[in-house]
């Protein structure tokens, strides 16, 4: 579908779509706590070699006609595509899974739950619509989310972080741009296939933090890789990539907002972890942050149909 087709339509959302960006959302808020234990025990490098693995081989039934797929693509959204994947499947994820070997999972995923700020103030940008509330919402979910870290995620660890949220903010705008070129199955399986060719030479790398060096994997890390491999790996990425095309890259991200509050709260409930009084607000700010972007949607609409949807 042409840009001009999804602006002409800015109030028709598919119901799928929305069902996939939500399943997006419940995997995400639980993939960080899950993976952290993991990569401690194995080591961030051994940790991301086997859970690429372990996605590349799901995907294997989909390796041949993904590779024709992308010889089939025009060269410009080739070019698009294959920045996209490297960004959001390989600088992302493991910049990421780095983290974690250093900082709570809370303080991780929160902080990289600024990127629907960041994307919201690109697209605001792009298409010279910076009005009163397309700044105070970013700025609402930006401020919840480094209120609920505090200062435990602001030194330099905490803006490398957000350095890679904006990473992914500017992976998921090209995802947006040729999205409807491509299958989300064959854009997922390139993306698995870089991140895991990527992953080998890791491996040479110094242990971190007396890791044992290419520590074999008890069953409880096993679990961890699984998780981040296959269910965090091609499943989430290609419901991922699915609702970007439906309902635009700028939509999308607005509703991963919601991952610091369910990740939270799950980590309260299946971790264990106490939240305090500025978690509690900076939450609420994340939830003003979404009222507000969402508020800003319908009046363009009534005004006659500003494009919604970046691609």
């Amino acid at each position: 579908m042409t840009p001009t087709a999804l602006s002409n339509q800015p109030n028709r959302v598919d119901r799928k779509t929305v069902a996939a960006a939500l399943a997006v959302v419940l995997i995400w808020s639980t993939t960080f706590s899950f993976a952290s234990d993991a990569i401690r025990e194995v080591g961030p490098w051994e940790f991301r070699f086997y859970s690429t693995l372990a996605g590349l081989v799901v995907l294997l039934p989909f390796l041949r006609r993904s590779m024709v797929d992308v010889r089939q693509m025009d060269p410009k959204p080739r070019r698009q595509m294959l920045w996209a994947v490297t960004v959001n499947g390989t600088l992302v994820a493991g910049i990421n899974i780095l983290a974690l070997a250093y900082f709570p999972a809370t303080t991780v995923l929160t902080l990289m739950y600024t990127m629907p700020a960041f994307v919201a103030l690109m697209e605001a940008t792009r298409e010279r619509r910076l009005t009163r509330n397309a700044i105070l919402a970013p700025a609402a979910a930006l401020s919840g989310v480094v209120l609920y870290v505090g200062g435990a995620g602001l030194g330099a660890g905490g803006i490398l972080i957000m350095f890679n949220a904006l990473l992914w903010a500017w992976g998921t705008q090209l995802s947006g741009r040729f999205a409807h070129g491509c299958r989300p199955s064959t854009m997922v399986t390139v993306q698995v296939m870089i991140a895991f060719l990527s992953s080998i030479p890791l491996l040479a790398l110094p242990p971190v933090d007396g890791v044992p060096f290419a520590a074999l994997p008890g069953s409880r890390e096993v679990a961890g890789i699984l998780y981040a491999g296959v269910l965090n790996g091609p499943v989430v990425f290609g419901l991922w990539y699915y609702a970007i095309q439906g309902l635009g890259a700028e939509r999308a991200s607005r509703v991963t907002l919601w991952v610091p509050v369910i990740g939270a709260l799950s980590a309260v409930i299946l971790f264990g972890e106490v939240l305090g009084g500025a978690q509690v607000a900076g939450i609420a700010l994340v939830v003003l942050g979404m009222a507000l972007r969402s508020g800003i949607m319908s009046p363009g609409a009534k005004r006659g149909g500003g494009s919604v949807a970046p691609s």
